[in-house]
């Protein structure tokens, strides 16, 4: 009697091959970056346990900096195929980076569980990770539906009561950081990062993309917000 699996999340990912000759430079701007920004962290906001993220310290508009285009290129060339493999026509589309910052992550730092609710598309992009890519902070992304937990917290590291972790059951997964390796996945799945437990720092870029109809495209979208340009500023 077969089971068979249905509505799975879809997580892209590639490793960009020209990313070696960029790193020194991405490294080198991120961190200068970084402590550009040092008068505002007043000692990491009073956590030394959470990385530093450009988006909390007025470092989120990477997208316009002219030293990070060569990556801003290939987060708009990856979607466009991310899109276009879940299915979506995205002649119908606009997209636009909303936000895109760097993050640095040093010894026994990590990111908390979130989820971005103002973006459609989140990307990562590793620049930089150390050796121990097991060790260096994954990328654990939670299943909050959870359609197969047939009994509410049966799951659950209290009750106990799953003795074998499959496909069936999984209420995460995990995937470590490679250098030079771009991800993909819907902003709104909830996600975090474990502890960098190496003594090295992991460099990575984040950018966050919404999705409009085309300003070609006339009409009313109950879905779909009509292109920018098509809005009004308020005048005050």
């Amino acid at each position: 009697m077969p089971i068979e699996t249905w509505f799975p999340l879809a997580i892209y990912y590639e490793e960009l091959v020209d990313a070696p000759q960029y790193q020194k430079l991405l490294v080198e701007t991120v961190l200068q970056l970084e402590k550009q920004s040092e008068q505002k962290i007043l000692e990491r906001d009073g956590n030394p346990e959470m990385a530093w993220t450009g988006d909390l310290h007025g470092v989120e508009q990477i997208h316009s900096d002219p030293r990070f285009a060569w990556i801003v290129e290939q987060v708009e060339a990856h979607t466009l195929i991310y899109l276009q493999e879940i299915g979506v026509d995205v002649t119908k589309l606009q997209l636009f980076i909303q936000r895109a910052w760097p993050i640095v992550s040093r010894p026994g730092q990590s990111v908390g569980d979130h989820c971005h609710n103002t973006a459609h598309i989140s990307a990562v992009f590793y620049i930089s990770v150390p050796d121990s890519e097991e060790d260096a902070g994954s990328l654990v992304f939670f299943d909050d539906v959870r359609v197969n937990e047939v009994s509410p917290g049966l799951g659950s590291e209290n009750t106990d009561i799953v003795d074998q972790d499959n496909f069936l059951n999984q209420l995460q997964v995990v995937y470590e950081p490679v250098a030079g390796r771009l991800l993909l996945f819907p902003a709104k799945q909830r996600h975090g990062v474990t502890m960098n437990e190496t003594d090295d720092v992991r460099v990575s870029l984040s950018f966050d993309i919404v999705i409009t109809a085309s300003d070609r495209i006339k009409g009313v979208y109950e879905f779909l917000a009509p292109a920018p340009q098509q809005w009004r500023a308020f005048s005050q």
